[in-house]
């Protein structure tokens, strides 16, 4: 079986290209809220972690600052690099950051943090090459009871599948939707002045299949849940989910609240 940052990596190379489609629709609506936490402003050297398809680099250089993204996967690289060609992207590893210490003012991780194998590691090689005063910030998913899309996606398997299939070990999906263990885990890396706030995201679906494709084309922890099941449970997980989408009508979309959490810190300036 391959390990969890084997299926991650795998993952987001085959949908890079499609992402944009789908999730990323609601996650590039938080970049403005991590340059904020993060005080990023004209002339500030930005790292953006797992930076995607390059929304938050992107909308730091429209500030004037100098900004930089990774990504593990070449292929998110390259669709970051076709949509923001004048940013420097490259191929880079959260857990082994191959920066200098006290690098930039300024390094944010927009819905990175939950797909690291360990995630402690990353906020410590963030908080490594941040220079003194500078600050990190992060975004990442509310819990269920919150994200009513991940809430309906998570009941469609327990009620007609098995949300135990055996799956590479990884994190808990959940760890960072708590704002009391995103301030714990941040102050434990080191970090001061640390602030974890809930923002409120929103995603209008046009139809229940456009749900569905969501996780297939644009996601990877849901996707390897889903492709672990069973033929016939897998058909009526989807069946539940796309009639379960049904519900969200509003007019002409499928309206569901995808609230995240944005946690931030600054690296203390003496030692």
């Amino acid at each position: 079986m391959k390990t969890f940052k084997e299926h991650e990596l795998a993952g987001w190379s085959a949908k890079a290209g499609a992402y944009g489609d789908y999730f990323g629709i609601v996650t590039a609506h938080i970049a403005p809220v991590l340059l904020y936490a993060a005080k990023v402003k004209k002339g500030s050297r930005l790292l953006d972690i797992a930076c995607g398809p390059g929304y938050v680099a992107g909308g730091a250089a429209e500030r004037g600052a100098l900004a930089t993204g990774i990504d593990f996967a070449q292929p998110m690289v390259d669709e970051a690099r076709r949509r923001f060609p004048r940013v420097r992207f490259q191929q880079g590893d959260a857990e082994a950051l191959a920066f200098d210490g006290e690098t930039f003012d300024a390094v944010t991780c927009g819905f990175g943090i939950g797909h690291f194998p360990e995630p402690d590691k990353a906020v410590t090689e963030a908080f490594c090459v941040l220079r003194r005063g500078g600050r990190y910030a992060l975004s990442w998913w509310c819990s269920n009871d919150k994200h009513e899309f991940f809430q309906l996606f998570h009941e469609s398997v327990k009620a007609f599948g098995n949300p135990d299939v055996p799956l590479p070990p990884a994190p808990p999906f959940a760890r960072f939707s708590d704002p009391v263990e995103c301030v714990r885990s941040l102050s434990v890396a080191g970090f001061a002045d640390v602030r974890a706030e809930e923002h409120e995201l929103i995603y209008d679906m046009p139809t229940a299949r456009h749900a569905l494709d969501m996780i297939y084309r644009s996601g990877v922890r849901g996707a390897m849940l889903l492709e672990a099941q069973t033929n016939e449970a897998r058909s009526r997980i989807e069946e539940a989910l796309m009639a379960g989408a049904m519900k969200f009508k509003r007019g002409d979309a499928l309206r569901f609240a995808f609230p995240a959490i944005v946690a931030s810190g600054a690296k203390p300036s003496s030692p």
